[in-house]
């Protein structure tokens, strides 16, 4: 008994220090039905009158292991009655989701369940959700990130607190024997994942064949021994990131809700290490999650590039560059499409609107614009034209040269990142001549003439970026 006190006085000065808890916290408790979140869910019901805690439990089955996921459901359920908490629980196919996403089986089945967490905290407004992950956990996470070949973030192991969503790891503390001690002291009884004691995963490669001999051969403590590591280099990120938010004060020339320009020669004259952090400051300002570190390397690779040259860095983001910038902006991707337009009507498709209007030649120069260009309308013809996406092979005669020139070429000449092309919708006859790059260029062979006696005004805008217009429609 006495052990189980001193695990539960450190479990709470744990939490003290790290400011993991704090009076009259809403905590969601992840339980899997494992022996270490089980141990978690006792030590937050023990810490709840004292703290005035707010506990619900959350368990998503990921549907794995067929009759024994449903089985740790159940168990979970019944711990959670039996403590007098709600319970919420979630269920997927995971294996399903993961073959049809082309991604691998822990990956997917992480994603959901922090998915369900995030969802759980805005449904419910609690503030935090504690996982159990334990002390082997963060060493055996900072071995595999080492071989890897992971930085410095990498190398910091298990973060135990992680801002957004609020994630608090109050067991990292504490080494899996203790854990497992403590649950045979005070009776808690738990489940056990049979998948646990496989190799088919790296980290269970690590947990059962590499570690023990480490142990045995090497370093007795080297549990301990990579957790100190971790805390040097959990210092280290930390004032890392300090240094690389003054140097993107220093080499950020433009900041919007969508777009961020760094200069990349001030960016060269800093240390690449800090060139890294910087972008990963920028990227997770963006796109609000950690950038993978190939997206990282990826990103620094652009300032090497030619103008235009450019790479994705996930959820609907792309960095480029463009002259003497590193962009890194939204890119919302648009659906091919293919419509027939009239005059005097409007239509809106993806991000942007379209209209023609049919008028008499205005005296005097007639303005063209980014927005509005006027076209000689007898040159276009009678009835419809085709307005539609960018596809391979397009030429038109760019106003003021007298030979056609392929679409892709004139994208690189105007400076127009590759990535972008398809963004700019291309009206054109019924024929298959283009008339209007639109926001671009017209074609040389219908602009206004002496001749012409009747003008075809085209006008063209984008939607702002949170614009959600989906579906082709037109107005009169």
């Amino acid at each position: 008994m006495a052990t189980a006190r001193t695990f539960l006085t450190r479990f709470h000065e744990y939490c003290r220090r790290r400011q993991l808890l704090v009076e009259r916290d809403r905590v969601i408790v992840a339980v899997s039905g494992g022996v270490d979140s089980s141990v978690l869910l006792d030590l937050l019901a023990r810490e709840r009158p004292v703290l005035r805690l707010e506990i619900l439990v959350a368990h998503f089955n990921h549907r794995l292991r067929g009759a024994e996921s449903d089985g740790d459901e159940v168990f979970v359920i019944e711990r959670a009655r039996q403590l007098g908490i709600e319970c919420f629980v979630e269920r997927a196919d995971t294996g399903q989701i993961s073959d049809q996403a082309g991604t691998g089986i822990q990956e997917t089945a992480r994603k959901l369940r922090y998915d369900f967490f995030e969802r759980l905290l805005v449904s419910t407004g609690f503030a935090k959700v504690a996982t159990g992950h334990n002390a082997d956990d963060n060493a055996e996470t900072v071995l595999l990130n080492m071989i890897r070949g992971a930085g410095v973030q990498g190398l910091a192991g298990i973060p135990v607190f992680r801002r957004d969503p609020g994630v608090i790891r109050p067991l990292l503390f504490a080494p899996r024997p203790e854990i497992e001690r403590y649950a045979l002291e005070e009776g808690i009884t738990s489940r056990q994942d049979s998948s646990n004691a496989k190799n088919d995963y790296a980290r269970n490669l690590l947990r059962h064949n590499i570690l023990p001999i480490i142990q045995e051969r090497l370093n007795p403590s080297v549990v301990q021994t990579l957790l100190r590591s971790a805390e040097l280099f959990r210092e280290l990120e930390v004032y890392l990131q300090h240094q690389a938010r003054a140097c993107l004060d220093l080499v950020m020339t433009a900041h919007s809700g969508a777009e961020v320009r760094l200069s990349i020669p001030k960016m060269r004259s800093i240390p690449v290490l800090l060139q890294q952090y910087v972008v990963l400051l920028v990227g997770e300002d963006l796109t609000k999650r950690q950038l993978e570190s190939d997206h990282v390397a990826a990103a620094l690779g652009q300032m090497n590039g030619m103008t235009g040259s450019w790479v994705e860095l996930g959820e609907g983001y792309v960095v480029y560059r463009d002259r003497d910038s590193l962009v890194f902006r939204r890119c919302t991707a648009n659906r091919d499409f293919h419509i027939m337009v009239r005059t005097d009507q409007r239509y809106e498709l993806g991000g942007f609107k379209f209209s023609s209007a049919i008028m008499d030649r205005p005296a005097g120069v007639v303005p063209n614009g980014e927005g509005a260009e006027y076209v000689d309308a007898d040159r276009v013809g009678p009835g419809e034209l085709v307005l539609r996406t960018w596809k391979e092979g397009d030429a038109f005669v760019p106003l003021g040269m007298n030979a056609p020139k392929k679409l892709s070429d004139f994208f690189i000449d105007a400076k127009v990142p590759l990535f972008e092309k398809r963004s700019f919708p291309i009206l054109e006859t019924r024929g298959g001549e283009i008339v209007w790059v639109c926001g671009q260029r017209i074609d040389d062979r219908f602009k206004i003439t002496e001749g012409t006696r009747r003008v075809l005004k085209l006008e063209f805008a984008r939607f702002p970026e949170e614009s959600d217009a989906e579906v082709p429609h037109s107005a009169r």
